[in-house]
């Protein structure tokens, strides 16, 4: 498997959720500082509101927005982890050993439609192909042997008039072609920036490489 030395893939490759406190205290300083800044708004009000400066709300909105943050992120840590270890205990449960585990957004530009729900919130990569998990089935609510992938490539849209990479595309000889827009780190609600989102497509290709070695794959863009 490529990239199998990165830390971070070690610990998709194993189903291993990070710790939890690093993002906590992370969290607690961007509402600590927040809560700093909202009081030195509201201490110098009048010398704001009397500022020649161009923006001089900018700080007490930028304030607010990081005080509000925190607690709003650290609540979706929490509740993405809580259904991340529910899939994980269903994967476990099921009694099958995955090669790679790769959690995904539920929604996104392209893959609105994708699936019918339960959406899958998880990815697992096996021998015999790969298997979409939910917290709400016991079992995969969808299978893809390596014979019906036709191609595994980059999925891009425009950000501010320009191309950029959200997802990969997982093009398919029964079903059409779908995608998926990876997280990087199981029980983080966040996607994975575009430079991960580039390793997580070649560590997929090069497990198609392994688990079915006749296939002819394109090359990356």
């Amino acid at each position: 498997m490529e990239y199998a030395g990165e830390r971070w893939v070690q610990r998709l490759r194993d189903g291993e959720m990070p710790k939890r406190w690093p993002v906590l205290v992370g969290l607690a300083i961007v509402t600590v500082a927040g809560g700093i800044g909202v009081y030195f708004s509201v201490t110098h009000l009048d010398g704001i509101l009397h500022s020649d400066a161009r923006r001089p709300f900018a700080l007490p909105l930028f304030s607010v927005l990081l005080l509000g943050s925190g607690p709003v992120a650290a609540v979706l840590s929490w509740l993405r982890g809580r259904r991340d270890r529910m899939v994980l205990d269903r994967i476990r449960r099921n009694g099958t050993t995955p090669r790679f585990h790769l959690p995904v957004l539920r929604t996104g530009q392209y893959a609105a439609d994708d699936f019918p729900d339960p959406r899958p919130e998880m990815w697992t990569v096996d021998a015999a192909g790969l298997h979409a998990w939910s917290p709400e089935r016991d079992a995969p609510v969808f299978y893809l042997v390596w014979d019906d992938i036709r191609t595994i490539e980059l999925a891009s849209t425009d950000v501010r008039g320009q191309r950029t990479d959200t997802g990969i595309w997982i093009v398919t000889e029964a079903v059409g072609r779908f995608v998926l827009l990876p997280r990087a780190v199981i029980g983080r609600p966040f996607g994975a920036s575009v430079t991960k989102i580039h390793i997580l497509m070649q560590v997929l290709r090069s497990l198609w490489r392994e688990f079915d070695p006749g296939t002819t794959q394109h090359a990356p863009r």
